[in-house]
């Protein structure tokens, strides 16, 4: 978790001075989600909300999950290059993880919900 929040660190937070959620946590939930399926600001609030036990976990999280108008009013505001920057970083500093011939295995098929016919959708 320490590689997402470093790296997300050097965003510019262009909310107002009291916002309640850390940009670096909130963004670290925002990539986690997406990475899980998540497609708008409101399945980014549901994912942290169904998985908030194992985030207050990895996370300091001094408050609620953020909402989805959260989310929303971020990506508003957001430097997109810094963003870009940051997701940039998360990559380099991940791949020093692993060693030459390692695999990370990700089920597209999961991910887009494809299954076959006689599988039950729970089990995507």
């Amino acid at each position: 978790m320490q590689i997402f929040l470093s790296a997300f660190d050097v965003v510019p937070d262009l909310r107002a001075s009291n916002s309640r959620h850390d940009l670096g946590e909130l963004l670290v939930i925002a990539f986690v989600s997406v990475l899980c399926g998540s497609n708008s600001c409101a399945e980014m609030a549901a994912f942290g909300c169904a998985k908030e036990r194992l985030l207050r976990d990895l996370l300091k999280l001094k408050h609620a999950i953020p909402s989805q108008g959260i989310f929303s009013e971020v990506f508003r505001v957001i430097d997109p290059k810094a963003l870009d920057a940051a997701f940039g970083k998360v990559l380099v500093d991940a791949a020093t993880l692993f060693k030459d011939g390692d695999v990370i295995a990700i089920d597209g098929k999961a991910l887009r919900g494809a299954r076959d016919e006689d599988e039950s959708a729970q089990a995507a």
